[in-house]
C-alpha cells in the first residue's frame, strides 16, 4: 500500500491522483505534517493537515513512511515524498569548510515512472555554485538540460521564484487537421503531455463533453474530470471521491525495520535502476527462476515478480510471477 496523492486545505490535489490502483477504492486518511524545524527552510506543506489517498499501485515507492491520524503508517511514493519532505526544498548553502579556495559537490536525484531528474552542483570559490540539471527518461534519453552559475546567497530566492512562476506551455495555433489528432495515452496512469493538456483545454472550451474527450485522448472519463478541475475549467467532482472508510482497528506495530529486511535482501526498498531492469529481463529470458532472481538481485520474490510483470519480461520466472500475483 502506497500513499500516492494528497489534497491540501484549498482542495488542490498533488502527487498522482489519476494513477491506476489495484484496489476497487483507494483508502483515505488524514496526515498532519510537523511544523518547520528550527534552522531549516520551510517545506511547502509544513504544519499543514492534508488528506491522503493510499492503495496498491505500480508507482515507485520511497523509503519513507508517514503515520496517519488513525495510527496507520504507509510508505509514500517518491513523488509524494519529494513534495512533503522539507529537505527537498532546502536551498544549497556552502559549508564553512568550502568557503574560499576549496570546492565540494552536491548530487541529488529524483524521478517518476516516466522521468528522472538529477541535479549536480559544484560549490566553487568565492561563494559561487555551478549547477547542472538534467531531465531524462528512465532509459536515459535526455529531454532537457539547464546549466548556470550564481552566488549561493541567491539560490533561495531563485528557487522560490521558479516554484511560484505561473509557467504554462506555449500553445501555437494549429490547423484543424492537426488539432483533430491528439497524442493518445497508451496506458492507465500515463503522465499528461503538454500537447494533450493543450488539446483538452481547447476542445473543452469549444463545447466537447468529458466523455468525448476521454475517447479522443485515450483516458477515462474520471481522469478527464479530475484534470479539468485541476486546470480550473470545471467544478470539483465530488461524486468521484470515495466515501471514507470506517475507522480501522489499531495495527500491531511491525516487528521489522528496513534494516531488518535488508539483512535478508540487501536491495529491499531501493529504486530499480534501468540497468537493473535490463539485466533482470535478460536473466529471465535465459531461464533463471524466481527464487534465483530474488537471490541474485537482493530483493524478495514479490518485488522481483512485480518488476518482471512491469517490464513485461519473458521466461519461466515471468510465468511464475503471474502465479505469484506480482
Amino acid at each position: 500500500m502506497l500513499i500516492y496523492a494528497f489534497r491540501d486545505a484549498r482542495g488542490t490535489w498533488y502527487g498522482d491522483p489519476d494513477a491506476a490502483v489495484h484496489d476497487i477504492r483507494p483508502g483515505r486518511g488524514v496526515l498532519r505534517l510537523s511544523p518547520t524545524a528550527p534552522g531549516q527552510a520551510p517545506g511547502l506543506f509544513d504544519g499543514q493537515q492534508v488528506e491522503v489517498l493510499y492503495a496498491a499501485c505500480d508507482l515507485e515507492a520511497s523509503q519513507t513512511s508517514y503515520r496517519l491520524d488513525d495510527g496507520a503508517s504507509y510508505v509514500a511514493t517518491w513523488h509524494v515524498h519529494e513534495l512533503l519532505s522539507p529537505a527537498y526544498h532546502r536551498p544549497l548553502t556552502a559549508p564553512a569548510a568550502v568557503q574560499g579556495a576549496a570546492t565540494a559537490t552536491v548530487k541529488l536525484e529524483t524521478g517518476s515512472p516516466h522521468r528522472r531528474y538529477s541535479l549536480h552542483a559544484d560549490l566553487l570559490a568565492a561563494g559561487r555554485v555551478e549547477i547542472t540539471i538534467v531531465v531524462c527518461t528512465p532509459d536515459g534519453d535526455i529531454h532537457g538540460e539547464l546549466t548556470g552559475e550564481m552566488d549561493v546567497r541567491d539560490l533561495d530566492e531563485v528557487s522560490r521564484l521558479i516554484v511560484s512562476a505561473p509557467i504554462a506551455p506555449a500553445v501555437k495555433p494549429t490547423s484543424s487537421a492537426a488539432s483533430a489528432a491528439p497524442v493518445k495515452a497508451t496506458g492507465h496512469g500515463q503522465a499528461w503531455t503538454p500537447e494533450a493538456v493543450a488539446y483538452l483545454k481547447e476542445h473543452y472550451r469549444a463545447g466537447k463533453s468529458p466523455e468525448q474527450l476521454a475517447e479522443e485522448l485515450g483516458r477515462s472519463k474520471k481522469s478527464i474530470r479530475w484534470k479539468l478541475y485541476g486546470l480550473k475549467l470545471a467544478p470539483y467532482p465530488s461524486d468521484l471521491v470515495p466515501d471514507p472508510r470506517p475507522a480501522a482497528e489499531p495495527e500491531t506495530p511491525k516487528a521489522y525495520t528496513v534494516e531488518t529486511k535488508r539483512r535478508l535482501h540487501p536491495n529491499a526498498y531501493k529504486p530499480w535502476q534501468p540497468e537493473d531492469e535490463q539485466r533482470l529481463a535478460e536473466r529471465c529470458a535465459q531461464g533463471a527462476s524466481l527464487p534465483e532472481l530474488s537471490q541474485e538481485f537482493g530483493r524478495n520474490e514479490g518485488a522481483v515478480a512485480s518488476r518482471l510483470l512491469k517490464i513485461q519480461a519473458e521466461g519461466p520466472a515471468a510465468d511464475e510471477a503471474l502465479e505469484f500475483g506480482g
